[in-house]
């Protein structure tokens, strides 16, 4: 049974379209009280549901070419590749996978030139770093902070917990 319900839903839902929606609004929208929603929020907030942070669009500071990046690495390097990697600033995403890759992540440049560099000078210079296979994304149709539960993650308005 999920401890989440329909308003939870909604409110979750405005606020992925728009983190800077007021509270007023939202309620007005939803005919419950601004303290209704307060409420919910600061109760997904505090569960670690929802987080409230800044997106930034890298496009707007020249970083307009995305790359997929597949990594394939040495065994017993795992731990010191990823150290490495996080430290990086033009990596915007990375995860351990399994099967031919070890490691993928999602890297952001101004250019080829840059990618190149990074590719042959970063992360080919990590230890532990045994080959890689990139990826150009042209154009990025949905990103991660734009994902929201399907319908049956919600409890129907009447099964919720709360």
């Amino acid at each position: 049974m999920s401890r989440f319900d329909s308003l939870d839903k909604e409110i979750i839902f405005y606020l992925n379209r728009n983190a800077r929606m007021p509270s007023a609004q939202i309620a007005r929208q939803l005919g419950v009280s601004e303290r209704t929603v307060n409420h919910r929020i600061k109760r997904l907030v505090d569960s670690g549901v929802i987080q409230p942070v800044a997106v930034a669009n890298p496009n707007s500071f020249g970083y307009t070419l995305a790359v997929d990046i597949l990594c394939e690495l040495e065994v017993g390097y795992q731990s010191l590749v990823i150290q490495a990697i996080l430290e990086i600033p033009e990596v915007s995403y990375m995860a351990v996978s399994t099967g031919d890759q070890d490691i993928i992540l999602r890297a952001f440049f101004r250019n080829s030139e840059e990618m190149n560099d990074f590719i042959t000078h970063q992360l080919h210079q990590i230890p532990g770093m045994r080959r890689t296979r990139t990826t150009l994304l042209p154009r990025i149709l949905k990103d991660t902070h734009q994902w929201l539960p399907p319908d049956e993650a919600f409890a129907s308005d009447g099964d919720a917990n709360h």
